[in-house]
């Protein structure tokens, strides 16, 4: 950060070429303003479908047949191995490319991994295919899981960062659940401050 002493020993000129590189990365950055309608109709969406699906949960515990045989078996099970094996390999070649996107790849195989083991364990059937499924689920799917969530939120923790420093805002909460969208402040919050 420069301080004020710096500022002042710099002639006029540099501080208005710094002032003007400072607003051009102020200008490249997205408007905050500009999704808000989008946001209220995302955020109700998503709300009539948590409320909606309540009742589904409730209808499937009621409905459904303690036993069933399924069809299609293999191609479920490999179908989403495969699946799985493609996001493992495109989060390595994410994050060996240093790609932003290797942060939603990483909480998409995370999720998967901890799916894997849990359909693993509660479709396994007998004592040796349960132990197997744990054991599985313990040594390999959720200790890579934990590692996979742990390392997008952290990338997505500097990420957050770094827009805050563009902003110019560095007393921001540092928990992600207490940051607000972005990692900044709303747009007329930002331009008070600089008032």
């Amino acid at each position: 950060m420069i301080s004020h002493d710096t500022l002042r020993q710099m002639s006029r000129e540099e501080r208005a070429a710094l002032s003007r590189s400072l607003a051009a990365l102020n200008a490249e950055l997205p408007s905050l303003r500009a999704g808000d309608r989008r946001r209220r109709r995302f955020v109700i969406v998503l709300t009539v479908a948590s409320v909606g699906f309540i009742p589904w949960i409730a209808a499937l515990a009621i409905t459904l047949p303690r036993h069933y045989l399924a069809g299609h078996w293999q191609v479920t099970w490999v179908g989403f191995d495969i699946i799985l094996l493609c996001c493992l390999a495109l989060t390595a070649w994410l994050a060996w490319r240093r790609r932003q996107v290797v942060i939603i790849a990483a909480f998409i195989t995370a999720t998967l991994l901890t799916c894997d083991a849990w359909f693993d364990i509660t479709t396994a059937s007998g004592r040796a295919d349960t132990i197997i499924a744990i054991a599985s689920a313990l040594l390999l799917e959720l200790p890579l899981a934990v590692l996979l969530f742990s390392v997008a939120l952290h990338l997505l923790h500097l990420t957050v960062r770094r827009a805050q420093a563009a902003y110019g805002v560095l007393d921001a909460p540092t928990a992600l659940h207490k940051l607000p969208l972005l990692g900044v402040p709303r747009e007329s919050a930002v331009e008070s401050r600089a008032r």
